[in-house]
């Protein structure tokens, strides 16, 4: 492997991780049974989504 296809690699991964992370965020935003709760659902998603886009970026 050269060094650039594992620098890939890692930006997909942490990418996908970080995308795991926004679906945890709207599921906690669907489901929050308070105001409070799913305002820190949209707030965690909407940061995870920009990590994740930020990863695959700052990898490629």
């Amino acid at each position: 492997m050269t060094a650039g296809i594992t620098g890939s690699d890692k930006g997909l991964g942490v990418g996908l991780a970080f995308a795991a992370i926004v679906v945890l965020g709207a599921v906690l935003m669907y489901v929050g049974p308070s105001q409070i709760n799913r305002a820190a659902g949209f707030g965690v998603a909407m940061v995870a989504a920009i990590i994740a886009v930020s990863a695959f970026h700052l990898f490629e």
